[in-house]
């Protein structure tokens, strides 16, 4: 019995840690998959990290990529509620292979319908942000999904206008609570804004000297270490911390101690990796991101088109998200 492979093509990090384009055979289906045609793709800054992070000793191509907006090809036989045709977006999971490609496989717990009101690309820009704000503000901050319990409660968003601080900003509002963002360029205090920041501060002068009060919830989506001291004197007692970027030195915690501070991690791909029961949820706050971006309350975050995949386009948003410089997200069209 001959099988026959379907051979796709990607873009994969070779062991020298530079882009190459190649064919490689389509992944198997499982029960809980679909199989998406990648329509548009978006850069994040974990693929900077994954990139760096591949070893010499590599056999094979490493296929990053984890936003993506695409048409459902087909099922596994567990799936429920996706129709072959069906517009999807999703981030995946750091474990299997990316979105750089023409084919993916994803599990359709971590996938939800595409908002209808955006293009292709507008919509590969949200799902990774989209999940990571979420996450941070309800399972790890607390915020209430009903706006009446947010009410009077005040979020301090370390690094507005970057891909999650831009999306925190949105939601945070939408839940009803009162958010201060950094930024430090104009252009970058006037996107906070724009997107519904009550207020903008530059992160690059003390914190607390620009905030009225201390406040209840901080989520940094910056570096951790450079403003661990500046969280420590922003929040209140009782308050909760929610970081995004590993450390670079052992941090000393004694600080948030008298103020009995709660302090979250949060890594978007934790559920897909570590397998919980409620990997679900993902696909439950991207239905409701859709829903808020259908209904005109969230915005798609897109502020660069890199063009179609491609080795040249995608190192060049490689090098923009490297940058540090980048407001909002780069996508790129699928090949």
């Amino acid at each position: 019995e001959i099988t026959y492979f379907h051979y796709m093509r990607v873009l994969g990090i070779n062991s020298r840690q530079t882009l190459e384009l190649a064919e490689l055979p389509e992944p198997a289906v499982n029960d809980w998959d679909l199989l998406v045609r990648v329509k548009a793709v978006a850069v994040n800054p974990v693929d900077i990290k994954l990139k760096a992070s591949v070893k010499a000793e590599q056999t094979g191509l490493k296929v990053l990529g984890f936003d993506a907006c695409g048409e459902v090809l087909a099922m596994g036989a567990r799936v429920e509620g996706f129709a072959v045709g069906e517009r999807v977006f999703y981030a995946g999971d750091v474990t299997r292979t990316g979105s750089f490609a023409e084919r993916q496989v994803v599990d359709s717990r971590l996938v939800a319908k595409a908002p209808r009101s955006l293009s292709d690309l507008a919509a590969a820009a949200m799902p990774l942000v989209g999940l990571t704000a979420s996450e941070a503000l309800y399972d790890h901050l607390g915020l209430s999904l009903d706006a009446s319990g947010n009410r009077g409660k005040h979020l301090l968003i370390v690094g507005g206008a970057g891909g999650v601080g831009s999306m925190a900003i949105q939601l945070a509002k939408q839940a009803g609570a009162w958010v201060s963002a950094t930024a430090s360029r104009p252009d970058s205090q006037d996107w906070c804004r724009q997107l519904g920041a009550d207020q903008v501060i530059d992160h690059r002068q003390p914190l607390r000297a620009q905030l009225q009060q201390e406040v209840d919830w901080i989520l940094c989506a910056a570096d951790t270490d450079a403003y661990l001291d500046g969280m420590a004197e922003c929040i209140r007692p009782f308050g909760r911390i929610c970081a995004l970027v590993s450390h670079r030195q052992p941090l000393d915690m004694n600080r948030f101690k008298n103020k009995s501070v709660g302090f979250h991690w949060e890594f978007m791909f934790t559920r897909a990796m570590f397998k919980m029961p409620d990997q679900s949820q993902q696909s439950v706050y991207l239905q409701r991101l859709a829903q808020a971006v259908d209904g005109g309350v969230v915005h798609s975050i897109l502020t660069q088109e890199g063009g179609q995949l491609a080795v040249e386009t995608l190192q060049t948003a490689f090098e923009r998200v490297a940058s540090g410089r980048m407001i909002g997200k780069i996508a790129l069209t699928g090949f």
